[in-house]
């Protein structure tokens, strides 16, 4: 059986209490969601100890089943307000799945502000991680390799978090190999700080060792949807053979999928100054069967270290028509040794220089991230995100449409058209029937980039729901899951009306503004 884990950094105080999804019935997202309203109130503030951080890998994740390797990472955004929620990958929701870990719920803060969660097959234990307060990403991560081993998987934060700064955001570290580590987008790193956590460490040496009820036809059924994913021609041809650039693409025009010719990068880039020569990791988790992150490369080419790098690509473009991959490998690079977001600092720094009236050179962007690092009063202000910089300027109102928005505002620009693949749904908002199928990929532990292949599609839906019995033992029909995945929306929302004093809206991943684009007419 596995086993919900509660930890409170103030007491030390380790507790364990069993989990059966007969009886609890949630998983993945939805049991993250749960957990974090359990054991918060209305009343709980951003940065108080009683505020949690849940972790919980997909009901799939450390297992067989293709392109699972998610986990769901929640906490309160503050008093008077819902929860914030986002989904990584990385070497470490397979392995913590696989040790029989359905949740980790860390309550508290701790004295010592070098505090690391240390987990293994045998044990739980808090520690502290000496000398790390002003190191870099890289450096954290080389220590504690050092220390436990390279089969160690890791997700945590870099020195911005000790400032407990609004931009900053938590590192997961890939399978052995290069790129190390990435840095999610719309993370909460200030709350890591705050409670003086500097990192989770799983120790495991396994991936696929998460319990299933059926084994055998768990993986016969895995195999089966593996194949649906790879004939699919963005999940099976345009994102293993061009990388995270096809997601550019399909923003500016969905009908401009890139053929599966492999991707000519123009430029080579420096060995010596991004990377050291070792094995690229070409997919950011174990059993992947798409490859988006450097699949199309060579190991003398090019190499993405996360997808963020198209997106600070774009994001250059789009704020001061700047088209240089190296000065966007050079920004993420730096801005994810400081464990900061990447592409928010760029949207940042932009609204900053059209507050101050400047058009900055190259130089004067990169010296932002300086500041940052220096943790000085203009470090401070781009490290609170425009929202915390319009704040700062809010006597010009122009500057309010540059403030980053959450992706669901942009719902209203396109009318969604699905396929009504059971009579059930005939009456169904085809949105509303988008974001029941992204909630059950996402309480599964499916890759997000999936849902080109697996939303809107009877056959991927009818196989999961198998795998679903193969794995817990309790039968379920597809339309049954999409129902409950309704339900888990309904719950997250009614918990944000009881939460919450300003806007009610789903929260949905950044990911979603290409499905919106892609499921449209």
């Amino acid at each position: 059986m596995s086993k919900i884990c509660y930890i409170n950094l103030t007491t030390n105080e380790i507790s364990y209490e069993n989990y059966n999804i007969e009886n609890l019935i949630y998983h993945g997202r939805s049991l993250t969601s749960y957990l974090v309203n359990k054991c918060t109130s209305p009343s709980t503030d951003r940065f108080d100890g009683e505020n949690v951080i849940v972790l919980t890998p997909g009901l799939f994740t450390g297992t067989t089943a293709p392109s699972t390797g998610r986990i769901s990472i929640a906490t309160k955004k503050g008093k008077g307000l819902g929860m914030q929620i986002i989904n990584m990958t990385g070497a470490l929701p397979q392995k913590i799945a696989s040790l029989g870990f359905e949740s980790l719920v860390i309550s508290g803060k701790s004295i010592n502000n070098n505090t690391i969660i240390y987990i293994d097959k045998n044990k739980i234990e808090i520690k502290s991680l000496d000398n790390c307060n002003k190191k870099f990403v890289s450096e954290i991560i080389s220590e504690i390799k050092t220390t436990y081993g390279n089969d160690c998987a890791i997700i945590g934060t870099g020195p911005a978090s000790n400032n407990m700064m609004p931009l900053s955001t938590m590192f997961s570290t890939y399978p052995e190999g290069y790129p190390q580590y990435y840095c999610t987008r719309n993370g909460f790193g200030d709350i890591f700080g705050s409670k003086n956590l500097k990192a989770i460490i799983v120790n495991h040496d396994k991936y696929f060792q998460n319990i299933c009820f059926d084994e055998k036809n768990f993986s016969i059924e895995s195999k089966k949807l593996a194949k649906l994913i790879i004939n699919n021609p963005i999940c099976g041809q345009a994102l293993p053979g061009h990388g995270s650039i096809t997601l550019i693409k399909l923003l500016k025009n969905k009908d401009n999928i890139p053929s599966s010719k492999a991707y000519v990068p123009k430029v080579k880039l420096p060995l010596e100054e991004f990377r050291p020569a070792k094995k690229i990791n070409k997919t950011c988790a174990p059993l992947c069967v798409i490859g988006c992150l450097n699949r199309h490369c060579k190991n003398d080419e090019e190499a993405f270290s996360a997808p963020a790098e198209s997106e600070v690509n774009a994001a250059l473009s789009h704020c001061y028509n700047i088209e240089d991959i190296l000065f966007s490998k050079k920004i993420n690079t730096r801005a994810f040794e400081l464990g900061i977001d990447s592409t928010e600092f760029v949207f940042s720094s932009h609204l900053y220089y059209k507050a101050i009236n400047k058009v900055p050179s190259k130089d004067d962007i990169y010296v932002l991230l300086t500041e940052i690092e220096n943790n000085t009063i203009l470090g401070k202000i781009i490290g609170s995100k425009t929202q915390g910089i319009y704040n700062f300027f809010r006597e010009n109102q122009e500057l309010e449409k540059l403030v980053t928005k959450p992706v669901i505002n942009e719902e209203k620009n396109f009318n969604i058209a699905l396929d009504k693949l059971f009579k059930d749904f005939e009456n169904v908002d085809d949105l509303e029937l988008m974001y029941r199928q992204i909630f059950l990929l996402s309480n599964l532990g499916f890759c997000i980039f999936t849902a080109f292949a697996l939303i809107n599609n009877k056959e991927a839906l009818n196989i999961i729901s198998n795998m679903y019995y193969y794995k817990t033992g309790q039968k379920i029909t597809a339309v049954e899951m999409i129902n409950f995945a309704d339900k888990c929306i309904e719950s997250e929302i009614r918990n944000e009306k009881d939460n919450a004093v300003g806007v009610i809206q789903k929260n949905i991943p950044e990911f979603t503004k290409v499905l919106y684009r892609y499921f449209s007419l």
